[in-house]
């Protein structure tokens, strides 16, 4: 029995030293082995690295007016590190802030490669909001309250589609600028100058070092020298002028369409419109998916910036072209009249109509600029030929893309033999087009900003490079850019320029010149009216001018969709332009009409 008993307790103790054993073994891998691992998750649980967003830089119009600033506002963030259960912290944020519970849990799910980087859930959050995170810690762990810099447009929908807006950082996006220290869930320009100009208004993020309880509450700061501050991006000064930006905008009233005037001697902008428009400060915060596919599907596009993206056909504002073509290849003159317009011109078996029915009689060409007689540049047209007329249209400007400085802009078309043969077949397509074209009709298609460098190519005898940048400025007040005016010469001659330029005038100030609604008191205005057919509905009404006169220094251009006839609806919108810059800048009147 007592040999029975000894081997028992013998068999009991190897147990006992065989578990002691794996317990030692365990305890050496848990402190020695990767001992450093877990100490370094418990500093982790203790300590949080907090990135500090940096302010953008500041954007201001050329007289120093603020157009976009920054507020501080609450953003709600989690850690992911520190969920205990991705579905029910997804299901109590959700519930606790408002939110949609797929739309938080996928973002929980796309940082689960990323464990210790903030995931933005709730930017701009209210009083109630920081409220109910606080006083739920423990059933919330890991989500932190923090003020971050919130992009504020304090003119409201002015210049929004200069300004353009910003959102969070999206993957393809961070994956292309996580190299430049970008962070997942940042600020960054999405649309207009804010995304043109991103390297210049993004900052440099700081960092600090926080010591947390077991909630993830805040109990002080730490490692103060390795703390880095904040640095503010640089700002913008643009080339708009903010009040004439305000005059243009009221012009258009409730328009749709489009406007841009330009300084032809520089091409810098000095106002662009695009309506209808938006709030740029409705992207600043978590935008509400509501109000995203209400303006994302309208059917009034009011995120389209019309002045660079959209194409229309010009009407008469293009007859131009055919005038200098004509008068620079020597196949007209001042004095060359054509046959009389009756009303129509017969043209093969077909009749191409003249907007007015009984006709203008015989015209010379100042005269067929002045009352936009559409016979007379159906004779002009294909006299100068389809290869010569597109070659001027594009010495002008026209077709091809300005170059300014804002993302989208579109190159618009003008049709060459080429293109035809391309749509048409070779050979199949007629000399009918070209009177077309001639007019402004037909495949060709501007923008209303190619349309003001062409009127100020036409005032100035250069075509500038439009832009909006002025210069940048950093926190302390150094300008570190600015662009030079990029002009070339268009090599039109000075003979050819002066006679369009006095048809121009006559358009405007002559008794039968077809942009009367243009003049203002006191100076002498250029300009040409368009009505150019639209296929949806009434014609679009267009209006090109320059002033003053003699000495141009403001081109603007001006589109109404389905507004009618430029002479009436697109004339007066340039004119109150016009008045509002020449009055404004103290010009000296030249004359008494």
């Amino acid at each position: 029995m007592m040999q029975e008993g000894s081997v028992k307790r013998r068999y009991l103790f190897g147990i006992v030293v065989f578990l002691f054993g794996i317990l030692c073994i365990r305890l050496f891998q848990l402190q020695v082995i990767r001992g450093a691992y877990y100490f370094g998750l418990s500093e982790k649980n203790r300590i949080r690295v907090v990135s500090v967003p940096a302010p953008r830089g500041l954007i201001y119009d050329r007289n120093g007016q603020i157009l976009v600033d920054n507020r501080p506002s609450y953003t709600i963030a989690i850690i992911p590190f520190q969920l205990r259960n991705l579905e029910k912290t997804a299901e109590d944020i959700s519930l606790a802030l408002d939110l949609d519970k797929q739309k938080v849990r996928e973002k929980l799910e796309a940082y689960r490669k990323r464990p210790y980087e903030q995931i933005r859930l709730k930017r701009d959050a209210g009083i109630k909001a920081v409220a109910v995170v606080e006083e739920n810690r423990y059933e919330l762990p890991g989500v932190i309250c923090q003020v971050e810099p919130r992009r504020h447009y304090p003119q409201g929908n002015l210049a929004a589609h200069i300004l353009g807006y910003v959102g969070e950082l999206s993957e393809r996006e961070f994956v292309r600028l996580r190299a430049k220290g970008y962070l997942p869930g940042e600020t960054v320009g999405k649309a207009g100058v804010e995304r043109q100009y991103e390297e210049f208004l993004h900052g440099r993020n700081g960092v600090k070092y926080l010591e947390v309880d077991a909630l993830g509450r805040e109990i002080r700061e730490l490692f103060a020298r390795r703390m880095r501050h904040p640095q503010v991006g640089h700002s913008l000064y643009l080339t708009i002028d903010n009040r004439l930006q305000g005059v243009a905008t009221e012009a258009f009233g409730a328009n749709q369409g489009a406007l841009v005037a330009i300084d032809p001697q520089t091409g810098e902008v000095l106002a662009m419109v695009s309506k209808p428009d938006y709030d740029p400060g409705l992207f600043s915060g978590i935008l509400d998916p509501a109000v995203w596919d209400s303006l994302n599907v309208s059917p009034q596009h009011p995120l389209f910036n019309r002045a660079i993206q959209s194409g229309y056909p010009p009407g008469s504002t293009v007859k131009m072209v055919a005038a200098i073509a004509g008068l620079e290849l020597k196949l007209v003159d001042e004095q060359t009249h054509f046959a009389p317009c009756t009303g129509a011109f017969r043209f093969g078996n077909r009749y191409y109509g003249c907007w007015k029915e009984e006709g203008h009689g015989s015209l010379g060409l100042i005269q067929g600029i002045a009352q936009s007689c559409d016979v007379y540049f159906y004779q002009l047209g294909l006299k100068v030929g389809l290869e010569n007329w597109s070659q001027y249209a594009r010495t002008l400007g026209l077709g091809k893309k300005t170059g300014i400085d804002l993302p989208g802009e579109a190159r618009g078309l003008i049709p060459s033999a080429d293109y035809y043969d391309r749509e048409y077949g070779k050979g199949k397509w007629t000399q009918g087009l070209l009177l077309n074209l001639s007019i402004g009709q037909g495949e060709i298609l501007v923008t209303p900003l190619q349309m003001a460098c062409y009127i100020g190519a036409i005032a100035t005898g250069k075509l500038a490079r439009p832009h909006l940048l002025k210069k940048v400025v950093t926190a302390d007040g150094d300008v570190i850019f600015s662009p030079q005016p990029d002009i070339r010469d268009i090599k039109v001659s000075d003979s050819t320029l002066s006679l369009v330029r006095r048809a121009l005038l006559e358009a405007v100030e002559g008794e039968k010149g077809t942009g009367y609604l243009a003049r203002v008191k006191g100076f002498h205005i250029a300009g040409k009216t368009g009505t150019a057919q639209n296929p949806h509905g009434e014609d679009h009404a267009w209006f090109v001018a320059y002033a003053p006169f003699e000495q141009p220094s403001i081109a603007v251009a001006a589109v109404v969709e389905a507004g009618g006839h430029g002479a009436t609806a697109a004339a007066p919108i340039v004119q109150k332009v016009l008045a509002a810059y020449l009055f404004n800048n103290r010009f000296v009147k030249s004359g008494t009409n």
